[in-house]
């Protein structure tokens, strides 16, 4: 299937970008197109030599053998429409990474509300790190590799299993194309209100994920989560669960310092001491689930270990951007409540003397709604100051369904009992300035910038506010 000319429709998204990577790097002649051609993908994009057009033209499709289409892609699309009407070939992501990349090799797929990409990465580099030349695709850029993806010789393909649907033409999730071997689930949680009606809803496609898997291969399953182990219970492959209490798998931590923290890790031949980068409980969970398939797949645990001692984690998972001393600014993708609650008590935890600020950009479609508006403002207990951004175009939802962003900030100041902790601004500019004007300086401070978007450059402005302020 060598040398096809094959056209990429939104192709800007991390998913898509790295397919396209990863269709060039196999010898296809790939081009795209995008409405914004925005970084970091496009700097990736152009750096692999992969012509990229903007806006959508009916004519970027012409001579294409294949077309792949995003899922942000809608009917009335002029390239989508062209490609229908002339009978172009179309894929969509998920469905061209099973065609071109998955069909020879043992699928490993990480599945889950929370965790995977980080589990992905992690799982990807032990396999790295013990010899095995696994392939990988991860939705965000793994620091050890600097990509979301690798293409090695060895029979694994480790590959973030996402729920969210594949494209206008199906509905369906991108982990139904995978067929995985072996299967990993981290968590299981009520999420994208924008395809789902509830958790039962999601929890039918988890049902059917879990049937894929041979009775020869492995279901790794979070014990913390009932709806898990009722799902996993029902497979008939070979099954472990991992977290704490009685498990195969578990963790408990021995220590920790500002760099690293030592976790004992059980596993049914005994206990394995780990040093991991990673910090907090949810992060101790992926180590363990990425630990537990490891092992299972038949890897030393002098590699499982030398692996998590020597992952750097994945760029925006608890990310630290700016280091000033006095001031530590951390990125991370949280959006939904428990991982946001997950994010702040990690850093209370590890910065318990610092004066702790997080700010929060509702952007993902389930975030801009108020599905989640009793269990949002109990997520920033364990914040000092919260500044909170106006909702990303909150047009696209309807009036009844939007999240009350200036209630939020009210239940929040009534849950810390302080008022004034809390705080909306319409944009990040404000929010900079805000945060720059109160720094106190006779105390440290660490601050977390929480978005699953671009949140209008403010990782940048931060950091520049910062830089010329004394340590």
């Amino acid at each position: 299937m060598n040398g096809l000319r094959i056209h990429l429709v939104g192709i800007c998204g991390i998913a898509m970008g790295t397919l396209a990577c990863m269709l060039k790097e196999r010898g296809h002649r790939v081009t795209g197109s995008d409405a914004n051609i925005y970084p970091p993908m496009s700097g990736i994009l152009a750096g692999a030599g992969i012509p990229v057009l903007e806006g959508f033209r009916e004519e970027n499709v012409d001579g294409a053998e294949l077309a792949v289409i995003g899922n942000a892609v809608s009917r009335g699309n002029p390239e989508a429409e062209r490609v229908l009407n002339r009978r172009i070939p179309y894929l969509s992501m998920a469905g061209a990474l099973a065609r071109f990349f998955l069909s020879d090799r043992d699928v490993i797929a990480v599945a889950g509300t929370h965790g995977k990409t980080t589990t992905t990465a992690l799982l990807s580099h032990i396999l790295v790190t013990a010899g095995e030349d696994p392939s990988f695709f991860v939705g965000g850029v793994s620091a050890n590799y600097g990509a979301s993806h690798r293409l090695g010789k060895g029979r694994h393909f480790v590959i973030e299993g996402d729920e969210y649907d594949s494209a206008f033409f199906e509905k369906t999730p991108k982990f139904v194309f995978y067929r995985p071997r072996h299967l990993v689930l981290t968590s299981l949680e009520f999420d994208h209100a924008d395809i789902y009606r509830d958790l039962e809803d999601i929890e039918i496609w988890f049902r059917r994920l879990v049937q894929m898997v041979p009775s020869e291969g492995h279901v790794v399953y979070s014990r913390e989560y009932a709806n898990l182990a009722a799902i996993a219970e029902r497979s008939r492959s070979r099954l472990n669960s991992f977290g704490a209490g009685e498990s195969p798998f578990g963790w408990a931590l021995a220590g920790h310092c500002d760099e690293s923290a030592a976790l004992d890790l059980v596993h049914p031949g005994g206990t394995a001491r780990v040093d991991s980068p990673l910090f907090g409980d949810y992060n101790y969970m992926n180590v363990t689930a990425a630990a537990a398939m490891a092992s299972l797949l038949g890897v030393p645990w002098d590699a499982i270990a030398a692996g998590i001692g020597s992952f750097r984690g994945v760029r925006r998972r608890m990310e630290l951007i700016h280091d000033g001393g006095r001031v530590k600014v951390f990125e991370d993708f949280a959006h939904h409540p428990t991982a946001i609650a997950g994010a702040i008590r990690n850093l209370r935890a590890r910065f318990p003397e610092r004066v702790l600020w997080a700010v929060y950009e509702p952007r993902s479609a389930t975030a801009r709604r108020n599905v989640f508006e009793n269990s949002l403002p109990g997520a920033f207990a364990a914040a000092d100051r919260i500044l909170l951004k106006e909702p990303y175009r909150p047009e696209a939802i309807a009036p009844e369904e939007r999240l009350d962003i200036e209630e939020t900030a009210r239940r929040i100041d009534s849950l810390k009992g302080n008022s004034g902790s809390a705080a909306v601004f319409a944009n990040a500019d404000m929010i900079v300035g805000e945060i720059a004007q109160n720094l106190d300086p006779g105390k440290e401070h660490v601050i977390v910038i929480m978005s699953n978007g671009g949140f209008e450059g403010i990782y940048d402005k931060m950091k520049a506010a910062l830089r010329d302020m004394p340590n």
